[in-house]
This record gives structure tokens, C-alpha cells and sequence, in this order.
């Protein structure tokens, strides 16, 4: 068979895999270089890859069931070579089906497994990084190997990002006390003390995320002391992503700002307790930090409930710790 000419990436949510599954990009470019690539997302990413080199044209998929896949799919029938598939659920495979012969999709799970996840029984997958999987579903293509996460940053997005920071003075340190699972969440008030004593010691602090993190940020602003310089919770996400590029040091959540962060190459503190460091983590400069403990990680994305009843992978983590790090990664 000869190398594809169009290809066609799916992958629509959610923000971090969005993002995550970008390193696929250049290693596409670099095994096919003539060929042109195109990419299904939601309507509320598409401003993140549209612009990148590697990306002809961005498709817009709805959100609204299995249905909202078909007027895409009929569009889009026989354009395309090849379908990589990094979403794998039924819109993307209506989509895929009718776009291209030759398909691959990311597999995250046997089928037995993805059976048994019916009755609840979901390990975490730990054994390689996200980008690393997301590579594996390109091995029928010749690819092996990930490459860099990339986002695109209009002029638009930085104006929008520049204005947002007017007048916020470095080092500004970004805190991201959201995330869209409960469990995922340290405390907001021990986000605050991490505020405070950075402030008492001359650092920005500027507050990250987005419209649903809203009462992430109203605990934190009961309990902090510090002024917050900034609130970027009002920007779309490509604004976003050019803020987080201008202030010296991220710390959140396991959340899509993590992944945002290494996008635009600035350090994030990433705290981590029921999911896995080893599949969401940040590369250097970043950092994960967690404690480590026997129950953990106990979910691949989170959930409303810690299943052990006590949530200590992070109800233990001391604002001391987070502290420490984040003073160690100011001063690299």
C-alpha cells in the first residue's frame, strides 16, 4: 500500500487529551511529509490546534450524542486515506468508519476490560505515558515514538493574555486549585496558604482556570490573604494557554492547565493523587508531586468519591510540601 496522502486525527475530549494527543503531530509530519492532516474536535479545543503547521484544517464535532456524529461523518465520507482514532468511542468510530478503509485507535483497554469497567472494575492504567499510548496507535502507520505536546497561540490569544496580566509583576506564580473531578481536588484553602506565604515573599499570584472552576476560586479567595493579581477564569482557552505561557511556575491539579503549561514550556508543580503520575505527569521542567500511597493511583480520571472513604492521597499532602517545590522550581 502506498503512503497515505490525507489523514485524519480524531480526538475531541477532554482539554488534557486534547493537548496530550498533539504529540502525534510531528511524528506524522516526519513519516509522511507530503501528506495532508486534518483533526475532529470539540468546537471548544479547535482554537488550540487550528494554526499549528502540521494541521491542514480543523473539523468541528457537536456534543450532542451519537446523532451529532453523522452529518460530520457524511462530510467528511471517503476524504481520507487513513484514520487515527485517538478518541475510541462511538462518535469517533461512526466518524472514522465512513472517512477512511484504513483505520488505527488508541486502545486503552482489552475488550474483557472494557466489559468488566461495566461493573466498575477499572484499573488505572500506569505502564507508559499518555503520549507514549497515544503513539502505540500509530504503530500500523511506522510511527513509534510521541512527540512534543503543542498548542496554538493566535495573535488574538496573546493580546487577550497581555492585557489580562497588565501590570502583574514577576515572578508570577499561577495556581490552579481546580478540577473537574472532586477527587482530583487539594484543598483550595491549602492552596491559599501556598498564596500567602509566596506573597509575603514577593511573588504574583495570578488564579488559572476556567467558568467551572468558580467555586474552587471562591474558597480560595475565603481563604487567602494574598492579593490576587490577576484572574484568567474569563479567557477562552487559547488565551488561557498564552497567559500560563508568561508567568514563571504553574501549580494545580491533576487538570487540563497541566497540560496547557507544558505546551507552552512553562514549569508546572502538578499535585497527584488518585490518578496516576506516570500517565498524566509533566515532563522536566515540570513536576509531579504525590505521596506515593499503597491506594493510589485508584482511578484513571478521577471521580465524586475516594472508594477507600478518606481521600488522604491528598488530604495528607501538606501545603509545606507544595510550598518547598515551588520555592525549588523559582529558583531554577
Amino acid at each position: 500500500m502506498s503512503d497515505p496522502q490525507n489523514i485524519l486525527v480524531i480526538r475531541y475530549s477532554a482539554l488534557g487529551d486534547v493537548v496530550l494527543a498533539t504529540s502525534v503531530l510531528e511524528p506524522l509530519r516526519a513519516r509522511f511529509p507530503k501528506a495532508r492532516i486534518e483533526w475532529v474536535t470539540d468546537a471548544l479545543y479547535a482554537p488550540l490546534l487550528e494554526g499549528l503547521p502540521e494541521i491542514a484544517q480543523v473539523h468541528r464535532l457537536g456534543r450532542e450524542g451519537p446523532n451529532a456524529a453523522l452529518p460530520l461523518a457524511g462530510r467528511l465520507r471517503g476524504r481520507f486515506d487513513a484514520v487515527v482514532d485517538l478518541q475510541n468511542k462511538i462518535r469517533s468510530g461512526l466518524v472514522a468508519r465512513a472517512a477512511a478503509p484504513l483505520r488505527t485507535a488508541f486502545k486503552r483497554r482489552s475488550a474483557m476490560r472494557a466489559f468488566l469497567s461495566i461493573f466498575g472494575a477499572d484499573p488505572p492504567l500506569v505502564r507508559a505515558h499518555a503520549t507514549r499510548l497515544y503513539a502505540e496507535a500509530l504503530a500500523p502507520l511506522g510511527v513509534e515514538a510521541p512527540g512534543p505536546v503543542k498548542v496554538s497561540l493566535s495573535a488574538q490569544a496573546r493580546a487577550l493574555a497581555a492585557d489580562a496580566l497588565q501590570g502583574v509583576e514577576a515572578p508570577a506564580v499561577a495556581l490552579a486549585p481546580g478540577a473537574r473531578w472532586a477527587t482530583k481536588r487539594w484543598p483550595a484553602e491549602r492552596f491559599a496558604a501556598v498564596a500567602d506565604a509566596l506573597a509575603a515573599e514577593g511573588v504574583s499570584i495570578v488564579l488559572c482556570g476556567g467558568p467551572g472552576d468558580r467555586d474552587a476560586f471562591a474558597a480560595f479567595r475565603a481563604s487567602t490573604r494574598a492579593k490576587v493579581a490577576a484572574d484568567l477564569s474569563f479567557l477562552p482557552l487559547d488565551a488561557l494557554a498564552a497567559a500560563i505561557a508568561r508567568v514563571q511556575l504553574l501549580v494545580a491539579c491533576d487538570s487540563g492547565p497541566v497540560h496547557l503549561a507544558t505546551a507552552v514550556g512553562t514549569p508546572v508543580l502538578a499535585l497527584f493523587g488518585p490518578t496516576s503520575s506516570a500517565r498524566w505527569g509533566p515532563p522536566p521542567p515540570g513536576r509531579a508531586l504525590s505521596l506515593g500511597l499503597k491506594c493510589s493511583p485508584c482511578s484513571n480520571h478521577g471521580g465524586d468519591y475516594c472508594p477507600e472513604g478518606h481521600h488522604r492521597c491528598l488530604a495528607d499532602l501538606a501545603p509545606e510540601a507544595v510550598l518547598a517545590a515551588a520555592r525549588e522550581m523559582l529558583r531554577r
